[in-house]
């Protein structure tokens, strides 16, 4: 089964680009992250950079982690945008069965070398270390989910989702690996669209006939 120490819900809502809003359960914070980008999930129509300010770089981070991150600078969102971008890279591959670039592992394994957030029990009567943590911290603790994610024991689950012109990357954690959409509710639902389309054709064509 796929491996995490990271216990932060995972998933976001994205805008298609036709402006339908929907769900999509990467199934990992690494790949959530890389999922801001326009590298993971390009398909024919590349999606839009999410972070392009310090600020919005500061909103993703907070709407994710349960404890209180300190505001982004501009040095923040550059180190963000690299490991990001290495991660999605080396998804991208993953997904296709290829090794990933030593270059982009070396990236994820400077961030992952530094502090991250630690984790805490809630109920405690003191507060132990930071009540407000640093935005490099949470760049460290997506990028040990990375390490997780990138482990050996998840090959062949890191997929591309099978819908025409999509190829959002996820991790497949159902029990069986037999997930093939980003999403039942959008390119799942498009398939059985389509599939269903298709049987009933011939039918018309024979009662045109």
């Amino acid at each position: 089964m796929p491996v995490s120490t990271v216990s932060i819900p995972v998933g976001q809502w994205l805008v298609s680009a036709e402006g339908t809003r929907w769900w999509f359960d990467s199934g990992s914070l690494a790949l959530d992250f890389a999922t801001t980008g326009i590298v993971v999930g390009s398909g024919q129509a590349p999606r839009a950079d999410r972070l392009h300010t310090p600020d919005d770089l500061s909103a993703w981070l907070r709407e994710r982690f349960p404890v209180a991150i300190g505001v982004a600078r501009t040095r923040d969102l550059f180190d963000a945008i690299s490991l990001r971008d290495a991660v999605g890279r080396m998804a991208l591959r993953a997904s296709r069965g290829e090794a990933p670039s030593p270059a982009d592992i070396d990236v994820v394994n400077l961030y992952a070398a530094t502090p991250d957030v630690p984790p805490s029990i809630v109920g405690g009567t003191r507060q132990v270390g930071r009540s407000v943590h640093t935005v490099p911290q949470s760049l460290s603790t997506i990028a040990r989910d990375a390490v997780d994610l990138f482990d050996p024991v998840n090959s062949g689950r890191i997929r591309a989702c099978s819908g025409e012109d999509c190829g959002m990357v996820y991790l497949d954690t159902s029990r069986a690996a037999t997930r093939r959409w980003c999403s039942m509710q959008r390119c799942g639902n498009r398939a059985k669209v389509r599939a269903h389309r298709a049987r009933k054709r011939p039918a018309t064509a024979d009662v045109a006939a």
